[in-house]
């Protein structure tokens, strides 16, 4: 193999084979496939198990226990003819008939039935519990059906999956269609891709003199419903809020309440290397008699709760169901604490520790910034967004479905016990909640239960636009912001810098709906999401401090600390040498190449980010001041062998990107491309539109921008070629 320095010209070649073999559509395909391999299972998993007892004092105990196992999607997708016959179509052929293109799901069931004596109040009936209990029947089922699912046309699941361009003509496919849509009776349909903020990440914000610290709280596998938690500076006290907790709580009361009770051990999970906090005599500055004054006046407000139970007690007046007595007051708020305070950390018991730790850091966030040490996070800062895909779109509705029918399912099983009647599957399995389910969230756009509309988002689901080729890929790639059309906030509506390569700058609608509907850039990929798992085991192997082994009194701040995926997962005192490591298992293929890690020396952590909806674009890895490449060009070659690497918006700020080849002789670090890939598909056809700002002069079937292409590196250098040549084409709703 031939590896030279990349040319200008080879940049050309590659971001061929780069549309040649991913598309335009790559990232709506990918996160559906995503949806339908893994994320399906793990739904299953959240929810599968139903356990009925049925309580008896004379007679024993019958327990009745219903588990889901595997879930398969057939392939190809099918439909019922009126005579019964099961039938596989094709796209063309469900467009032609008004149908919908689904795909039956089935599952594995086991059923036990189990009994505990009256005598001996002894569990029951599985091989894995002990032989106590008494096993008088256990049945399963294989591939019971629960529904219908649409499928994504050009998917993994698709009829025309594996067929070339060439070979979908024979189906009744056009050669130039991606996909990327679904057919729901008869229409073609498209999800809108959701921006919303991103979970499990601390941000400061002011708000009428008020300074507080929120974090969206999300666990990274199970329920993706966020838990709010914020801190709140109120004159000189610091109180946060709980779920299902009435009213503020005084922090240092939640510290005693997670068993911190000394004021010195509350302080040092706030304050790091405070030589005031050791007694030592030395002088401090402004704002650290200002921090003292503050948690000292917070300190003096919690005086009269001293230890953990009064602590947990007086968390637990405050939720409680009144007139519950103090011990079911303590344990209402120990499983608050467990379970809906900062879930993302972990929902179990014995990790006090790990979540004051974070407590005590979203508190030193919130002092820095209210005492003008640090600047207020920005909102729109395009790094702390992140965009929910159809698969994400998708697994939140199956969610929502699927535990409908766990509960009408348990709800039959319970009258059939109570009835003396035996479990039939096939009567107790609603088939409808699932394939209505999703029938009427993509025929009418309102995403959510159909019995709940009120909730439900509206417009997600939209009939797709066929006007001309370039507006279908347009509204293939269109990002949607769900606030208010009539809001008058102008910085929502505006470019913002981390804007660069990943949103187009001109295609956007005039109108209210001017800078909230935008479209991604050419070579913008959205993150899949992958588990953190592998990660966390190289870290521990790297020598990361977990924070559970970490006494209070050697925390220092020359520590790094360092977070997967907003949970603080330990400190080091070897950043480089663990960033280092990452970067080449990422290069090498051993972890996934759409994680992100970001070294933050300013705010000194290690961010460490694989979560799904994160905006990302591949850049060129330049080492000792050169791109290297083969003869081949061939951009999964390249990605392959490291030498390009996706980035996204967080770790770009930490990196060094040239904008050109020639800039990269002047300059060290990685590389760019070319510089179009700032704009989306369709405005890269626009006359001379980066010489023209208004949208009233571009003509094209949405809006437009210009012809640049950037191919960006990753790490720590960069280079992007800008090409100011623009493909002089007309498209509008009236000029083809």
């Amino acid at each position: 193999m031939v590896v030279r320095q990349l040319t200008t010209d080879d940049t050309w070649q590659i971001l061929s084979t780069y549309f040649n073999s991913k598309g335009l559509l790559s990232q709506q395909l990918d996160s559906f496939n995503s949806f339908v391999g893994t994320t399906l299972q793990e739904i299953v998993d959240e929810n599968k198990e139903i356990r009925i007892k049925t309580s008896n004092e004379h007679l024993a105990t019958e327990i009745f226990n219903l588990t889901f196992n595997q879930i398969y999607a057939k392939i190809p997708p099918s439909i019922v003819e009126t005579d019964g016959q099961v039938r596989s179509v094709t796209p063309s052929e469900v467009r032609l008939r008004d149908l919908t293109y689904m795909c039956p799901l089935y599952i594995d069931i086991s059923v036990k039935k189990g009994r505990i004596s009256a005598q001996r109040n002894t569990p029951l009936f599985s091989s894995t519990i002990d032989d106590d209990g008494v096993l008088y029947d256990q049945h399963s089922y294989s591939k019971v059906p629960i529904g219908s699912i649409p499928i994504m046309v050009r998917s993994s699941h698709c009829a025309t999956a594996k067929l070339d361009s060439g070979s979908v003509a024979t189906y009744g496919e056009c050669p130039y269609d991606y996909g990327g849509y679904f057919i729901v009776n008869g229409s073609e349909k498209v999800l809108i891709s959701q921006e919303r903020m991103s979970t499990n990440h601390v941000h400061v914000y002011s708000k009428n003199d008020v300074y507080f610290a929120e974090i969206r709280s999300a666990q990274e596998k199970g329920s993706k419903m966020s838990k709010p938690f914020y801190v709140k500076k109120i004159g000189k006290i610091l109180v946060c809020n709980l779920p299902y907790i009435k009213g503020d709580i005084p922090v240092v009361i939640l510290f005693r309440a997670l068993g911190f009770i000394s004021d010195k051990d509350i302080l040092s999970h706030i304050l790091y290397d405070d030589k005031h906090l050791e007694g030592e005599n030395v002088v401090i500055d402004d704002y650290t008699t200002d921090v003292h004054s503050i948690l000292g006046a917070c300190i003096e407000d919690s005086f009269a709760i001293q230890d953990k139970e009064m602590a947990r007690d007086y968390i637990g007046k405050r939720g409680a169901p009144a007139g519950s007595p103090r011990a079911k007051r303590i344990q209402f708020a120990t499983s608050i604490l467990e379970k809906e305070f900062l879930p993302h950390i972990g929902t179990t018991d014995f990790l006090e520790s790990r979540k004051a730790y974070f407590l005590g850091y979203m508190i030193n966030r919130l002092l820095l910034v209210s005492l003008g040490k640090r600047e207020i996070d920005d909102r729109d800062h395009y790094g702390k967004k992140r965009l929910d895909m159809c698969g994400s779109l998708l697994s939140g509705l199956f969610r929502t479905l699927f535990r409908k029918l766990v509960n009408e399912t348990q709800k039959h099983m319970q009258k059939c016990i109570e009835n003396g009647r035996d479990f039939n599957i096939a009567l107790g399995l609603k088939t409808s909640i699932l394939t209505n389910g999703f029938r009427y969230a993509l025929a009418t756009g309102n995403w959510g239960e159909q019995s709940k509309t009120m909730q439900s988002k509206a417009g997600v689901a939209q009939v797709l636009n066929r006007f001309n080729y370039i507006s279908t890929l347009s509204h293939l790639r269109r990002v949607n912001t769900p606030i208010g059309r009539d809001g008058k906030l102008a910085k929502p509506r505006q470019l913002h810098n981390t804007h660069w390569g990943m949103v187009c700058p001109a295609e956007t609608p005039e109108g209210q709906a001017c800078g909230l509907v935008k479209n991604l850039s050419l070579l913008c990929y959205i993150s899949v999401g992958s588990n953190s798992a592998k990660i966390s085991e190289y870290l521990d192997e790297w020598g990361v401090v977990n924070l559970e082994m970490l006494e209070n009194s050697k925390y220092s701040k020359k520590y790094t600390k360092v977070f997967v995926n907003g949970v603080w997962q330990g400190v080091c005192d070897n950043a480089k040498a663990i960033v280092e490591g990452l970067n080449i298992l990422k290069r090498t293929g051993e972890i996934i190449q759409e994680v992100s890690i970001v070294w933050d020396i300013r705010e000194n952590e290690i961010r460490i980010l694989t979560d799904a909806g994160r905006p990302c674009r591949p850049l060129f890895v330049v080492e000792n001041d050169e791109v290297r490449v083969d003869n081949t060009l061939s951009f999964d070659d390249l990605v392959a062998e490291g030498r390009i690497e996706y980035l996204d918006v967080e770790e770009e700020e930490t990196s060094m990107i040239c904008m050109s080849l020639e800039e990269l002789h002047n300059k060290k670090n990685n590389n760019n491309n070319n510089s179009s890939s700032s704009s989306n598909n369709i405005s890269s056809n626009d006359i001379s539109s980066n010489h023209i700002s208004s949208n009233n002069n571009i003509l094209n079937s949405n809006n437009g921008s210009s012809n640049d292409i950037s191919s960006n590196n990753i790490s720590s250098n960069h280079i992007s070629n800008l090409n100011s040549n623009n493909n002089n084409i007309l498209n509008s709703n009236n000029i083809s």
